[in-house]
């Protein structure tokens, strides 16, 4: 990946500029790839960038977030956060999370 190793502020200056930031899919979606690979490592730290980079944010720090969830698992992101996050979004994915588990059992 051409952006692994940059430092953060490099990483998200090249996004910005190579990639772009807009609500387009072909945009959205290859920045939060590439911020994926960059920061892979610190999930915290790539959903922070994500927010800041300005353009459609929360497309891109969700799609990061949803990539770097299912890699590292929910233990990567502090508890307060993500109960943060569930309450002022008004999020209850206990009843659909158990009608995907039943669905995958079929």
């Amino acid at each position: 990946g051409w952006v692994r190793g940059m430092a953060p502020a490099a990483v998200a200056d090249a996004v910005a500029r190579v990639i772009g930031t807009s609500v387009a899919s072909q945009e959205s979606v290859v920045a939060a790839f590439a911020l994926a690979e960059a920061m892979g490592d610190d999930p915290p730290s790539a959903l922070r960038l994500a927010a800041g980079l300005g353009g459609d944010t929360d497309t891109v720090a969700a799609i990061c977030g949803a990539m770097l969830g299912a890699a590292h698992g929910v233990d990567a992101f502090r508890p307060d956060v993500v109960e943060t996050v569930l309450s002022v979004n008004r999020l209850e994915f206990g009843p659909l999370v158990d009608e995907l588990l039943k669905l995958r059992r079929r």
